[in-house]
């Protein structure tokens, strides 16, 4: 007979269900301008662009303000990252990701995770945010799968700031809370409980099985495309060339990984444009511009 399992998302509610292993482990604390634009005048103003300067966009070889887990918790900041992976949880256990059971119940390698903790900046160089991220250690599936996702070109980026300000459209970005959890699994994913965290009272080992997507795994930036992509066909959007880019007469709109720019008209109209995405399940949140 099998012990009757708890779900996950209920241990996670309460702070002494968890137990730390080590000095670095935590609990979980609970804590008017413009004009219309039609989709062939776009192509055509995007066909003219030229293609950016990549040293523009080159990357750091090393970013201070990313961190492991061992440096976090060794750093003086330590609290402010404990509090970020509190959030990063509960985040997670509110949006159904995952089901507590026995280990002896995968059908699969249980893959681990890693905590990913990045200090996000303002364009003065404050801190903005601590931000911590659990991901699966994708890289260790086994099996073949699909896992290519379309990301948009800076030139299609640039293309977009620049009619924009042409047509005196207004202006802002969207980022999506947790985007590949809101796309579900097609494939049962089995994982090991997340470092720093501990769930007491079993007397057998428990992993957790994935019900939604995660950062990290193969298939989770397609799943999630896929996923956004459909939902931005349904509303009335028109594919271009970049597969990244769609179009209505009243608004642009580009996808880069679980942000997204918009371009229109008017400020109502993408705010009318957002809340028929919120009744569509999509978590996101507004930000007033592209500063950041």
């Amino acid at each position: 007979m099998n012990p009757k399992r708890k779900s996950y998302a209920n241990i996670c509610q309460f702070n002494d269900m968890y137990a730390p292993t080590d000095k670095n482990n935590f609990s979980l604390v609970r804590e008017p301008f413009g004009t219309p634009c039609s989709p062939q005048l776009f192509q055509a103003f995007l066909f003219a662009s030229s293609i950016p300067n990549p040293e523009a966009y080159k990357a750091s070889a090393s970013d201070p303000d990313t961190l492991t887990f061992d440096q976090a918790m060794s750093s003086p900041d330590k609290h402010e990252w404990i509090k970020a992976a509190n959030l990063e949880i509960a985040e997670l256990v509110a949006k159904g990701t995952w089901t507590e059971v026995f280990q002896s119940e995968a059908h699969s390698k249980i893959l681990p995770g890693t905590w990913v903790f990045r200090r996000k900046r303002r364009p003065d160089g404050t801190i903005k945010k601590y931000k911590a991220r659990f991901c699966v250690r994708g890289d260790l599936q086994e099996g073949d799968f699909e896992t290519f996702a379309p990301v948009v070109a800076w030139s299609t980026i640039r293309t977009v700031f620049v009619f924009a300000i042409t047509m005196r459209w207004e202006m802002l970005t969207v980022d999506f809370t947790n985007a590949f959890v809101q796309a579900a699994l097609q494939e049962p994913i089995w994982i090991h409980v997340p470092r720093g965290f501990q769930v007491v009272g079993q007397t057998e080992p428990t992993c957790l099985q994935l019900k939604k997507s995660l950062y990290g795994l193969s298939v989770a930036p397609r799943l999630w495309y896929e996923h956004l992509y459909q939902a931005l066909l349904e509303d009335g959007f028109t594919p271009s060339s970049d597969k990244c880019l769609l179009l209505k007469p009243n608004m642009i709109i580009f996808l880069y990984v679980d942000d997204c720019g918009i371009t229109s008209p008017t400020m109502s109209e993408i705010d009318a444009f957002l809340a028929r995405m919120r009744i569509k399940g999509f978590e996101l949140t507004k930000d007033e511009g592209f500063s950041e």
